[in-house]
């Protein structure tokens, strides 16, 4: 998914190489905007995992108060769930970084380039 955004940029900007200042201020914006619209994005993904991995838990607290074996088996597995969600949620966290810092990166370049 990073790859494919970096191409197609560096093809927006291949193919953007001639244009005016203006043109050049207004895709700056853009990149920017962009990067902004990408974290909110995947901060909500993340977040999800989270709020996902909570609720799991709040349910897995109502099950593991039942007397009987095979509530008590439930629990557990709803336990494991909500670990395993709450480790791609920290798995999400640190590839926004990357993307966001890759993005970041990418705009520093463009930048560079334009002017």
């Amino acid at each position: 998914m990073m790859k494919a955004l970096i191409l197609s940029l560096s093809l927006l900007v291949t193919s953007l190489g001639a244009s005016a200042s203006t043109d050049c201020a207004d895709l700056k914006k853009e990149l920017a905007s962009m990067q902004e619209a990408q974290e909110k994005i995947m901060n909500s993904l993340v977040s999800n995992h989270e709020t996902f991995a909570s609720t799991m838990e709040e349910y897995s607290q109502v099950v593991s108060t039942s007397k009987s074996a095979s509530s008590k088996s439930i629990s557990q597995s709803m336990d494991q769930s909500a670990k395993a969600f709450r480790a791609r949620g920290v798995q999400g966290k640190r590839m926004t970084g990357r993307l966001n810092q890759a993005t970041g990166d990418l705009i520093a370049r463009v930048s560079a380039c334009l002017k």
